[in-house]
């Protein structure tokens, strides 16, 4: 007789110890949190994305070019753009208005965040940059209860998840949902922007500082394809490496790709796809750990 369909949730065991695993995340140069299809295959450098379950993965790197996967269990909830932050052995994946976090790497807890502040509503966290061992620096886009305009707006956010003085970006005339990505290198914030087959730079020099415009960098991409999940990470004194996602009009996601800029955001060389050490992953955030 044939057996009825069944759904079978399994969870992942590491072949490393909880002090290996928080070893590995010390010593990582960078971070990444990004997401996974694990229902769909990889075919030609795509995946087909529609409407499937994504799943939070995190890696790490020493160069910003070839990153392994983390080999822990990881919480099973869709997430669509994850933030990671690791600091005092506490590792924290946060999602839109979602914050899961893990002292063991196996079992993980849950809290809905609450964002809203005097002159925002809505807020959903867009990126994530540690600060110390007790805060990090969270970014949020949320509506301005006056203008009714979407705004980004950042604080200090606790390991309990709160945030005591929410403050605005002076974005200018940069629209705060046109924003594919930011990353904060030396107190400096960038921020991105997609105009064809371009990509618009933007700095502030401090969090307090208007953003302003500093290169643009042509891609190497179809018109019509999206870039998301943009993030700036040093190499060198005066090089950058710019790694960003694509997905096409028919919402195929395509393998993670980066370009090497010089220190006045121009281009050097060829675009070339990311290593991954294991499976592919679509990435969100990069950073260096505390």
């Amino acid at each position: 007789m044939p057996r009825r369909n069944q759904t079978v949730h399994l969870k992942y065991r590491s072949a490393q110890t909880t002090v290996e695993l928080g070893k590995t995340l010390r010593q990582a140069r960078y971070l990444q949190a990004g997401t996974q299809n694990t229902a769909t295959p990889v075919f030609q450098n795509r995946q087909q994305r529609g409407d499937a379950t994504t799943y939070g993965r995190i890696s790490t790197s020493q160069d910003g070019r070839i990153w392994t996967k983390l080999p822990i269990s990881y919480p099973h909830v869709q997430l669509s753009r994850p933030s990671v932050w690791y600091a005092n052995g506490r590792l924290t994946l946060i999602d839109g208005q979602d914050r899961y976090w893990t002292t063991n790497f196996k079992d993980w807890q849950h809290q809905r965040l609450n964002f809203n502040g005097a002159d925002f509503k809505q807020g959903r966290v867009q990126a994530v940059f540690p600060g110390t061992t007790r805060s990090a620096v969270v970014v949020v886009r949320g509506i301005d209860r006056q203008s009714s305009r979407a705004k980004l707006y950042y604080g200090q956010l606790t390991k309990t998840g709160r945030v005591k003085a929410w403050h605005a970006l002076q974005l200018g005339k940069l629209p705060a949902r046109q924003v594919a990505g930011m990353s904060l290198i030396d107190q400096h914030l960038y921020l991105f922007r997609q105009r064809g087959t371009q990509l618009a730079v933007y700095r502030a020099n401090r969090l307090t500082r208007p953003v302003r415009l500093v290169g643009r960098v042509k891609l190497n991409h179809a018109q019509s394809q999206r870039v998301t999940a943009v993030n700036l990470i040093p190499t060198t004194k005066h090089r950058y490496r710019l790694i960003f996602d694509l997905t096409t009009a028919e919402k195929v996601q395509k393998q993670p790709r980066y370009r090497l800029l010089d220190r006045r955001f121009k281009a050097v060389g060829q675009q070339h796809l990311l290593i991954f050490g294991l499976r592919k992953r679509h990435v969100q955030g990069c950073q260096q750990p505390v």
